[in-house]
């Protein structure tokens, strides 16, 4: 759970697009699936395989530091710039084509979610017995569920709020700081733990 519940890019991506209320229900299965899939792949050996390779596991946490430098620029460009209240009403026109897309990216592409919800779960997993790993799998994929039904219905309950546009803002900057704050505790667990020399 504690791998799980943390706002990354995929998770501010939900909390936006769960505001304008659109295809719900495909992008949260889209986003469990991956999870599914990631746990699955880390619990079934990968995760232990990879931990043995330090450089493995360094360009991941750098890759997704980058990414997440990234995604904090895009939410502090949009908290500074002029900002328009998307329609909640009818949730903007956002088609299904584009929510699967993006959720896909944010998903598959993202090098946090494949260090977290692959590596690091799988990595976790190799020190359990083999009569446990299929529980521990099935508690992470549990707790995958749990977090994004609560971020898409918690966001539908504050939709109201977001009427205003100062709301955005805050959402944005909010988004920002946290994305900034990830990216200098992933890549400082990088420097931490030293960079290999071959």
């Amino acid at each position: 759970m504690g791998l799980i519940v943390a706002i990354g890019p995929k998770d501010a991506y939900v909390i936006r697009q769960s505001l304008l209320g659109r295809h719900l229900l495909v992008m949260m299965g889209i986003c469990v699936g991956a999870d599914v899939a990631l746990i699955a792949l880390g619990t079934l050996g990968l995760g232990t395989i990879v931990a043995r390779y330090d450089w493995v596991m360094q360009a991941a946490a750098i890759g997704g530091a980058l990414f997440l430098c990234w995604h904090g620029l895009v939410a502090l460009r949009s908290a500074m710039g002029e900002t328009a209240v998307p329609d909640l009403s009818n949730g903007a026109d956002i088609s299904l084509r584009q929510v699967v897309s993006a959720t896909c990216v944010m998903s598959f592409l993202n090098p946090l979610a494949l260090l977290d919800s692959g590596l690091l779960i799988g990595v976790i997993s190799g020190t359990k017995p083999d009569s446990e790993r299929l529980g521990f799998a099935a508690g992470a994929v549990s707790a995958s569920v749990l977090w994004f039904a609560l971020l898409i219905g918690g966001a539908r309950v504050v939709a109201p709020l977001f009427r205003m546009p100062i709301m955005w803002k805050v959402l944005d900057f909010a988004i920002a700081a946290i994305m900034f704050t990830m990216a200098f505790v992933t890549a400082s667990s990088v420097l931490d733990r030293g960079i290999p020399n071959g």
